[in-house]
């Protein structure tokens, strides 16, 4: 089926539909011309950055007009252009008349639902062109056939044409929905859901097909699969991400058995054939991982579900179908390029708010969607008066909480103060430019990291090797959880201050600071009870079985003034004695306490001698020994030969 054949479906076409939109119609857009004033123009599309324009953003955040004076000037900073956008723009206007009238009431009442709706967007040059075309084949309605002429016009395979057949299909599909309000359980039956109907916010676009599934009872269970998978509030992300993977389960499934296989003859063999299929689509290990545990968790379910009998038990994905995924490498940024971003010099370059919204990145370690939607009022304090800024996390769809300190606490108040002062009723901190009210966040993509991403040029950000350097959002993210890990602060601790789901998620900056730790035990001097310098070479198996045998110590075995060196399978036949214990390490580091034992230790021996105890003495005095051995060689100069370990 064509796509005009697909937009020809009859819905409403008659007389009492006519009634109908014509009663729903508001004064303002059933005229001739519907014109969108300040109030009309913020909710019905994105609007141009100039101060005071009414008019559809294109490129560059600017509408056709301004972006031509952009190019007349030489293409000046945005915001030097902005400051000066010269004379005011006339509002958009959507011309309809001409028009037949029941052609006029449909697209006017489709505009007033639109603007109404405000999750939706119009694109006024392409409903112009839309209109015009309408104008010029006269079909007797948008619900109903369309004309010949017209369906092979959209078929037009050009930018423009599917512009237009985007706005056609919007058109409809707003129409049907107001003269037939969609019920959840007919959306069901359908071939395409519209996601807004079956309960997820996904935008006017947001479609699931089936279409594509020849299969009859397979198209139903994933049907049933992911109505499931929507209750249970999985985002529009995950279930596009289903999708995906039950359409190349389904394509595997028709390639090996057929368009008219049963569920009997879906096997062992169909879910070896996805695994190749897998491949064959140059999917990567993670992208394969993700596919396999969208058709696991699909599996799994139409079981618990009642799935027809016939279906082999085989019919799975196990353990080891699934690609090992490479280890994943450090995406925090090296101290010598953070020592570049944070000097203050180099941020006063950069313009406010895109400052504030850099040392948000760095201080908190927000994700920049979550950092752009912050609220005005952000900041709360404990009973000790400690600022914490207050985000929602969009991903986990929480309320999350991070300490900050008094400096960054004083940057958003002065950053509140700047936008109360443009935008008196906002309720964001950070708000669009081009937001009239003070309630639009910014968008990523466009001049927030743009910013900071031009102004990494402008400071002439470096590698150590002196080449230019970029960074994105995210890796500051990762830069601020790999220095609370290396800061010692407790994977916990960091993982709530991330506001990670699960430990696994922050188990990656933890295995950063296992490597942090390692360089430094390599470089440090170790040290036993006869005072001798332990060297191990660092490119031996040895030195991993050493390494892990210290951090379990470390960990579990923790001395005051040293580390057991005794694996952790083995009993110590030295209770209480490390100091005269041949698997006794220590290290530079627990110099004072060796200081503090030796003093302690002679003078028990003098006491010990003094009432004559001479065993005690001679035990205590192996301790002194071995302690005034081990202070002699920490406090001599270190000659050895350790290796470069980094």
């Amino acid at each position: 089926m064509t796509v005009a054949q697909q937009l020809s479906r009859v819905v409403g076409s008659g007389a009492d539909a006519l009634a109908t939109m014509r009663l729903a119609l508001d004064p303002r857009f059933a005229g001739e011309v519907i014109t969108f004033d300040a109030e009309l123009a913020e909710r019905a599309f994105r609007l141009c950055a100039a101060t005071g324009c009414l008019r559809h953003r294109r490129s560059k955040t600017l509408c056709l007009t301004h972006l031509d004076r952009w190019h007349r000037r030489g293409e000046p900073q945005l915001e030097e252009f902005l400051a000066e956008p010269g004379s005011p723009t006339n509002p958009e206007q959507i011309c309809l008349d001409g028009l037949p009238e029941r052609l006029r009431v449909e697209i006017a009442l489709s505009v007033q639902l639109t603007v109404a709706a405000v999750t939706r967007h119009l694109h006024p040059y392409y409903l112009r062109r839309l209109v015009a075309s309408v104008g010029e084949h006269q079909p007797a309605s948008l619900l109903g056939a369309l004309p010949d002429s017209l369906r092979a016009e959209l078929e037009d395979a050009s930018r423009t044409n599917q512009m237009i057949r985007r706005a056609l299909r919007s058109v409809i599909a707003t129409l049907e929905e107001f003269l037939h309000p969609p019920r959840a359980e007919e959306e069901f039956e359908r071939d395409i859901w519209r996601l807004p109907v079956m309960g997820l916010a996904a935008g006017p676009n947001g479609v699931v097909r089936f279409d594509t599934i020849p299969q009859p009872w397979l198209r139903h269970q994933i049907k049933r699969f992911l109505r499931w998978r929507i209750s249970t509030g999985k985002s529009y992300h995950q279930i596009n991400r289903d999708s995906a993977a039950l359409q190349r389960l389904v394509d595997a499934f028709t390639a090996q058995a057929g368009p008219a296989a049963g569920p009997e003859q879906f096997s062992r063999a169909t879910i070896e054939s996805y695994l190749t299929l897998l491949v064959e689509k140059g999917l990567g290990p993670a992208s394969r991982g993700y596919d396999l545990s969208s058709v696991k968790t699909f599996l799994q379910t139409v079981r618990q579900q009642e799935w027809p009998p016939e279906l082999p038990r085989s019919a799975d994905v196990f353990p080891g179908d699934r690609p090992r995924l490479p280890q994943a490498a450090p995406r925090s940024l090296p101290e010598f390029v953070m020592a570049q971003i944070e000097d203050r010099a180099a941020q006063a370059r950069l313009a406010q708010p895109h400052r504030l919204i850099l040392q948000l990145l760095i201080r908190t370690g927000l994700r920049i969607n979550d950092a752009l939607r912050i609220e005005l009022d952000c900041v709360v304090r404990d009973a000790q008066q400690a600022p914490y800024l207050r985000y929602y996390n969009h991903k986990m769809r929480r309320e999350a909480f991070v300490p900050i300190d008094d400096e960054l606490a004083t940057a958003i108040r002065e950053q509140q103060d700047a936008t109360l002062a443009r935008w008196p009723e906002a309720t964001l901190l950070l708000p669009a430019p081009a937001s009239r009210d003070g309630r639009k966040h910014r968008n990523t993509s466009g001049g927030a990291f743009g910013a900071i991403t031009a102004w990494q040029d402008t400071i002439g950000l470096r590698d150590e090797l002196g080449r230019p350097f970029r960074f994105t959002a995210h890796q500051l993210r990762h830069t601020y959880g790999t220095r609370l890990i290396n800061a010692d602060v407790p994977q916990e601790v960091v993982r709530r201050l991330l506001d990670h789901e699960s430990p696994e998620m922050t188990a990656r900056y933890a295995r950063l600071k296992d490597d942090t730790i390692r360089r430094h035990w390599e470089r440090a001097r170790k040290i036993n009870i006869q005072g001798e310098t332990i060297i191990l070479d660092a490119s031996t198996p040895l030195s991993d079985a050493a390494w892990m045998k210290e951090n379990l110590g470390r960990a579990t075995m923790a001395l005051p003034n040293g580390y057991c060196g005794l694996p952790l399978q083995q009993t110590c036949p030295h209770a209480n004695a490390c100091l005269t214990c041949p698997v006794f390490i220590t290290t530079p580091d627990f110099l004072s306490e060796h200081l503090d034992q030796l003093r302690a230790t002679k003078r028990l021996i003098a006491t010990a001698e003094a009432r004559g105890n001479t065993r005690l003495a001679e035990m205590n005095q192996r301790v002194a020994t071995n302690l005034e051995n081990i202070i002699d060689t920490i406090q001599a100069p270190d000659t050895t030969e350790t290796g470069d370990a980094s």
